[in-house]
C-alpha cells in the first residue's frame, strides 16, 4: 500500500511540475501587450494600444514608423499563420505536412503564382512610397523573428524561422486573388441547380440577366467539364491547413 501511495505521490509531483512548466512557458510565448519594446529603424516614439478585443491601434509620427510597428505586432500575434500562408503559393506546405498536402502543393506550383511574383518584383520601383512602406512592414516582422519568442508550432515541428521578403508578400497577394475568385465554388453549384431543376430556379440569383448584368452568349466551352474541374479544385482547397480568405 505504501508503494502505491509513493507512486501516486511521484506521479502527481511530476504532473504538477509539467503543468507549471507549461503555464510559465505559455506566459513566455504570450504576445507583449504592455511595456516598452526597442525597435530599430523607428525615428520617433510610436505607441501601440491594444483594445479589449486585442486589436492594435498604432499611433506614429510617420507612415514608415507605423508600418514597422504593424509588422512587429502582426508577427507576434500571427507568425505561425503567416508562415503557413506564405508557403501555399510556391507549393511548400509538404515540407511541413508531408504527403497530406502534396496535391495542394502541386496545384499551386502548377498555376505559377510564385513565378508571377518574381516577375512583378523585378519591375517594381524601389523608390516608390508603396515599396518603402512594404519594406518597413517586413522590417517589423523580421525584427520580431530575430528577437521575439519562437511560437510553439515551430518548436514542435523543429522548423527553423526564416525572414520574410517582398516575394512572400506578392505570393500572399496571389493566393488571396485566387481564393477571392469564387467562380470555382459557385459555378459547380449553379450548374447542378440548372441541370436538376431548370433555369427558372436561377432567376432569384439574377443569372438570367435580370440584375442588369451582361451575359456572354458566345461561350462555346464545355460547361460540364468545367464544372467537374471546378468541383475538383474546391475539394482540393479544403485540404489546405489554412482557412481560405474571405471577402468581407
Amino acid at each position: 500500500m505504501k508503494k502505491v501511495k509513493k507512486a501516486f505521490l511521484v506521479f502527481f509531483v511530476i504532473l504538477a511540475v509539467v503543468i507549471l512548466f507549461l503555464i510559465l512557458y505559455g506566459l513566455y510565448l504570450k504576445p507583449k501587450y504592455e511595456g516598452d519594446v526597442q525597435l530599430q529603424n523607428i525615428e520617433k516614439e510610436t505607441t501601440v494600444y491594444f483594445d479589449d478585443y486585442g486589436i492594435p491601434h498604432i499611433y506614429a509620427n510617420t507612415q514608415k514608423d507605423a508600418m514597422v510597428a504593424l509588422g512587429y505586432v502582426h508577427a507576434q500575434d500571427r507568425l505561425w499563420q503567416m508562415e503557413l500562408i506564405r508557403r501555399i503559393a510556391p507549393g511548400r506546405l509538404s515540407e511541413i505536412f508531408g504527403t497530406k498536402t502534396l496535391k495542394v502543393d502541386q496545384f499551386f506550383a502548377g498555376i505559377g503564382i510564385d513565378e508571377a511574383s518574381e516577375k512583378a518584383i523585378f519591375e517594381l520601383d524601389k523608390n516608390a512610397q508603396s515599396y518603402i512602406l512594404a519594406e518597413a512592414y517586413l522590417d517589423g516582422i523580421n525584427q520580431y523573428i530575430d528577437s521575439g519568442p519562437t511560437p510553439i508550432e515551430f518548436q514542435l515541428l523543429g522548423l527553423k524561422k526564416h525572414k520574410f521578403t517582398i516575394k512572400d508578400v506578392y505570393n500572399v497577394f496571389g493566393y488571396m486573388s485566387f481564393s477571392f475568385a469564387m467562380a470555382q465554388k459557385t459555378d459547380p453549384l449553379l450548374t447542378d441547380i440548372r441541370d436538376k431543376f431548370g433555369m427558372d430556379y436561377l432567376k432569384d440569383f439574377g443569372i438570367d440577366g435580370s440584375l442588369n448584368t451582361t451575359q456572354l452568349k458566345s461561350f462555346v466551352g464545355k460547361s460540364r467539364e468545367y464544372s467537374q474541374i471546378s468541383t475538383a479544385v474546391t475539394s482540393l482547397l479544403e485540404m489546405t491547413p489554412v482557412p481560405q480568405l474571405r471577402k468581407q
